[in-house]
């Protein structure tokens, strides 16, 4: 399987659930970044690093490669265009903030242009918090306000790409802190399992699409 995270707007989420797949499932780490977070807990053999004008190899079937990209696509944006063309999935983070919703909205586009790419797009609320007068139970994120407004800002530019949620969490700084997936971080301690469920539930239903293309109900 091959994954790219992606969104030309920076700050959205895409190294923590870059991480976080990688972690958990043991994929391999392609990334553009400059100045990246992974050489001190993915080793060298699977963690591929290379210049935004730089072209990623085509990588095996048999490696599972999860690519956390920056920059935005152009002519000598190589890394971008040939991480997409070759990846089974792009997940888009998107979170409930004008620049990023501009940012994300203008990735959708770019991908779509890319007449090689022929695998599914998973769109990723994220950072999702709740307001003083919003009411809903835990596990109803789809409910709070941040995710209604991604999902229209998608829906209304003519997308109809799955939004899963993803709350706002500490656990991302952690995850690099620590580095640890969530999963992990809450299989170690009880009480980051009790603060960090939502999260770890949130992450399982993303798995779910990355496995079968389809929500987790």
């Amino acid at each position: 399987m091959k994954i790219t995270v992606y969104n030309a707007k920076g700050g959205a989420g895409k190294t923590p659930i870059a991480a976080n797949i990688a972690l958990d499932h043991d994929y391999a780490i392609g990334t553009n970044e400059a100045y990246h977070v992974y050489d001190s807990f993915i080793i060298d053999e699977r963690l591929l690093a290379l210049d935004l004008s730089e072209s990623f190899p085509m990588i095996p079937d048999d490696i599972d490669i999860v690519f956390d990209l920056a920059g935005t696509i152009s002519d000598s944006s190589h890394s971008i265009t040939s991480a997409i063309i070759q990846s089974d999935l792009i997940i888009v983070p998107i979170y409930n903030e004008v620049k990023s919703l501009a940012g994300g909205i203008g990735t959708l586009n770019e991908i779509s242009n890319i007449p090689e790419f022929k695998g599914k797009v998973l769109v990723v609320a994220t950072k999702l918090s709740k307001e003083r007068k919003e009411h809903f139970k835990k596990g109803e994120w789809h409910k709070s306000n941040d995710y209604k407004n991604v999902l229209a800002a998608v829906r209304n530019s003519g997308f109809d790409y799955n939004v899963l949620p993803l709350k706002f969490s500490k656990a991302f700084d952690a995850i690099f802190e620590k580095e640890m997936s969530v999963a992990q971080m809450c299989q170690a301690d009880p009480l980051t399992r009790y603060s960090h469920r939502e999260v770890q539930t949130q992450f399982n239903k993303i798995y779910e699409f990355i496995k079968t293309g389809q929500d987790a109900k």
